[in-house]
């Protein structure tokens, strides 16, 4: 087995306090009726007394206190397991020894274990979430929504020639069904005299900037063809195609980690803002006089309501989300252009289910 003395001191303790509180708050060590419903992974380790210690529950241990790399599998037959499993077993039945001398019944230990259960169920709500964001078929669907703002898509070489009437346009279109070069009549016929100099070449452009009545003639056209007359507004017009190509841009893969953050961002604060519409939330001042284990601080008569960061919210309230490629939300696009890029603060992290939570601090809860 690995020695001992690799598994002991202040680290330890704290995460062993950690993953202790965590399975209590859990009712994973309240009693004998446990039967591991909601556990990732229901196989028992080892019971104590009749109550079941989880392999589960051994990884996230051997993972706390380093014997173990979160990407890493734990072999039930390796000394980093029974290492584990043996802590964890003097855990729990220390944890029982408490309860027996009925210090779970102490003010502040119940305070802690309270803190405990809203840290677990918090984290259900942050996974819930992530698996949302993680769905590749939202990812794929919000992608596809978006990629003329990524610059993808099909572009178009044109050349036109702009008339002010249909009897103009199609004139010039009998010229060219008898041969004329559609660049002279470009140059002698089109009202749009910043293009005829040129032969009324307009350059490649996206096929999502093109107006839509010719859009709609080009998407099917083949290079070469020449259509129209095609009205657009006040105006006629005889369009042909003299090139077409596939634009890249970012790929699905290479944008998922950063679409798979903004939608996590994203609902985290909308639900967020929805919870404390409907919440009083008020944070008091520091007492000046020290109180007893578990005696309440009385509210202050001009106390008001705030917006506390969520402890582990690596975004504080009000700040941007994370950067992304295109204006987005619920619809797709939402705003014509990029923001300029400037530093982001990373949105909250991903629920981490294996891992414990930090070991709390024995004080006054925070205000």
């Amino acid at each position: 087995m690995i020695p001992r003395k690799f598994l002991t001191g202040a680290g330890l303790v704290g995460a062993g306090l950690a993953i202790g509180l965590m399975l209590s708050a859990c009712g994973l060590g309240r009693d004998g009726q446990s039967d591991g419903e909601g556990v990732r992974d229901p196989i028992v380790a080892a019971t104590v007394n009749g109550r079941p210690i989880y392999r589960e529950d051994v990884r996230a241990f051997a993972v706390a206190v380093g014997l173990l790399q979160e990407t890493e599998d734990l072999d039930g037959n390796s000394q980093a397991y029974e290492a584990a499993l043996d802590r964890l077993i003097e855990q729990r039945l220390f944890a029982m020894e408490a309860e027996a001398r009925g210090l779970d019944r102490a003010p502040d230990i119940r305070r802690r274990i309270e803190s405990m259960r809203d840290w677990v169920l918090a984290q259900a709500i942050y996974e819930e979430i992530d698996q949302r964001a993680t769905d590749p078929e939202t990812a794929e669907r919000l992608y596809r929504q978006n990629q003329d703002q990524l610059g993808q898509g099909t572009e178009v070489r044109l050349r036109d020639i702009v008339f002010s009437s249909r009897e103009a346009a199609d004139a010039a279109k009998r010229r060219l069904d008898q041969g004329e070069r559609f660049e002279a009549l470009a140059f002698e016929l089109s009202i749009n005299r910043d293009s005829a100099p040129d032969g009324g070449d307009l350059g490649f452009a996206g096929l999502s900037d093109i107006s839509a009545p010719i859009r709609d003639a080009v998407e099917d056209s083949t290079v070469g063809e020449v259509l129209g007359p095609i009205e657009v507004g006040e105006t006629w017009h005889l369009v042909r195609v003299e090139d077409r190509r596939e634009r890249g841009g970012p790929s699905l893969e290479e944008l998922r980690p950063r679409i798979v953050e903004w939608l996590r961002f994203e609902e985290i604060q909308t639900l967020r803002e929805r919870l404390e519409r409907d919440a009083r939330i008020e944070r008091l001042s520091a007492p000046e006089v020290a109180l007893d284990p578990g005696e309440e601080t009385p509210a202050p008569a001009d106390a008001e309501p705030t917006q506390p960061v969520r402890p582990d919210a690596a975004t504080p309230p009000g700040q941007t989300p994370p950067p992304f490629p295109f204006p987005i939300g619920p619809g797709g696009v939402t705003g014509a252009s990029q923001a300029p890029e400037q530093k982001q603060t990373p949105p909250p992290a991903a629920p981490q289910t294996n891992a414990p939570a930090p070991a709390p601090q024995d004080q006054s809860p925070a205000q």
